[in-house]
């Protein structure tokens, strides 16, 4: 099957498991609507590859705070992926309860639990490089 065929194929995964909050402290951030296995994939959202010419136009712009590393070096040269769903919004967490996968045939970033998430429990990441901010945990 050719990699344009497998894309017309892909199905999105509901998003009737999580919900976009406000925390007074962490701003937006992905809530869990039911109790997540660990596993579960949550959310395989569709990607925009961003070639390493214009990773560093972004890096200038609030789309920094958003766009994912998707190969190469993560601390240097490299693709950038903007996801187009809510996998932007997760959270830095030090012990995240999920986890974001790289589906290179899919182009999709993959949000896979990899705890437990309890019902209204945030959905946190680590975002797996230097952090720009102080984190909360």
């Amino acid at each position: 099957m050719s990699a344009a065929a497998a894309l017309a194929r892909l199905r999105p995964i509901p998003n009737y498991r999580i919900e976009i909050r406000t925390s007074p402290t962490r701003g937006r951030g992905v809530y869990a609507r039911g109790v997540i296995a660990p596993g579960t994939v949550i959310e395989a959202a569709p990607v925009i590859i961003i070639s390493p010419a214009d990773c560093p136009a972004l890096d200038r712009t609030i789309i920094h705070d958003y766009y994912f590393h998707w190969d190469g070096d993560p601390e240097g040269e490299g693709r950038g992926a903007l996801a187009l769903g809510v996998v932007t919004l997760c959270n830095h967490a030090c012990r995240p309860n999920a986890r974001v996968e790289r589906n290179f045939p899919r182009h999709t970033l993959d949000l896979i639990a990899s705890a437990p998430i309890g019902q209204g429990h945030e959905v946190t990441i680590d975002y797996g490089c230097a952090l720009w901010f102080e984190p909360c945990d």
